[in-house]
């Protein structure tokens, strides 16, 4: 319920406040289960988009544990399908939570450079994204979001081709596996970056 209310407010407002232009979104449609949304972060927006240009489906996120601490943020970020990580520590409680509602169908957004970037290059990916991917089976679409959140301005996002890591990394994950698929990624997205 709050989830749905949220995504109509979503949809309403950067509409028409910032002219959102949605490319690429059949990428996901065509998706019967779980995958994995990758994306550049600009700013605390992007989530929002992420969540309201996938019609149909609600998009999980995996949040910084710090969010959760107020009992009202708590709240509604767990009904807005956040799951707390406790960021640089390895939080194999929420990996295996985030595992687990990929593996169940679910749609995960996640943004690999790890923190909001200012400016229209990337940041160096953290490995993350690669391994949930390659631990679930799931495939990765790759998001690019370009423009300014600023009234009356265009913001766009772009969903680039499914990859699907576990065909190009077959057998057990290890640490290479992850890495090299960390760079596919990373690739994906500097691709969609290029992109008018």
């Amino acid at each position: 319920m709050i989830y749905a209310f949220t995504w109509l407010l979503a949809v309403l407002v950067l509409k028409f406040s910032f002219f959102l232009k949605i490319r690429g979104a059949d990428n996901c449609r065509r998706i019967k289960g779980g995958f994995l949304i990758v994306c550049n972060h600009r700013s605390n927006w992007d989530p929002i988009v992420l969540g309201m240009s996938v019609r149909g489906r609600p998009v999980w996120y995996l949040a910084k544990e710090e969010l959760f601490r107020h009992p009202l943020a708590r709240f509604f970020l767990t009904r807005l399908h956040a799951i707390p990580i406790s960021r640089g520590s390895g939080d194999i409680g929420a990996v295996k939570t985030a595992i687990k509602a990929l593996r169940e169908g679910k749609i995960l957004g996640m943004f690999p450079e790890g923190t909001r970037t200012r400016d229209e290059g990337l940041q160096p990916f953290e490995a993350g994204a690669a391994l949930l991917a390659l631990r679930s089976g799931v495939p990765v679409v790759p998001a690019y979001i370009r423009g300014k959140y600023k009234l009356w301005h265009r913001v766009s996002i772009t969903y680039g081709s499914p990859v699907n890591l576990t065909e190009m990394f077959p057998g057990r994950v290890n640490s290479v596996q992850v890495e090299k698929a960390t760079e596919v990624l990373y690739k994906a997205m500097q691709d969609l970056a290029g992109r008018p």
